[in-house]
């Protein structure tokens, strides 16, 4: 048997990513995709009142583009936004570890480094920062 696909890796990630938000103690709802595999963003999650759109990627690079995103996942952050929501996390899996890249900041640098540092700066993942 051979690799998983990318599609594999990708389900595998939003699943597993679903179910941690679920024990930080988030609501957590999957949008599934349509008949043509679209869909506005993977991941809605809610804590306290405050919701948020997540997409999910994979990264084999130590850098993610904002190239990555699909037009719709780009209109459907920026009418997300438009009603006044936090600000879109894009979570990206590289190396076994989970980045929350929030999208106005990659809207702004076009491109994030996957480091220590980005992790610590933008914790979502984080039992401390998902209790406040």
């Amino acid at each position: 048997m051979g690799s998983p696909s990318n599609k594999q890796i990708g389900s595998a990630f939003e699943r597993t990513l679903c179910q941690k938000l679920a024990n930080l103690g988030y609501w957590v709802h999957f949008l599934a995709p349509d008949a043509r595999g679209a869909q506005p963003f993977d991941i809605i999650a809610v804590k306290h009142g405050v919701a948020h759109a997540i997409d999910c990627k994979t990264c084999v690079a130590a850098t993610f583009n904002i190239s990555r995103l699909e037009e719709n996942q780009i209109l459907a952050f920026e009418h997300w936004l438009r009603c006044g929501n936090t600000t879109p996390i894009i979570a990206v899996l590289h190396e076994g570890r989970i980045y929350a890249i929030e999208y106005d900041r990659l809207k702004e640098q076009r491109s994030i480094k996957l480091n220590t540092e980005t992790e610590r700066a933008q914790s979502f993942w984080d039992d401390e920062r998902s209790d406040t």
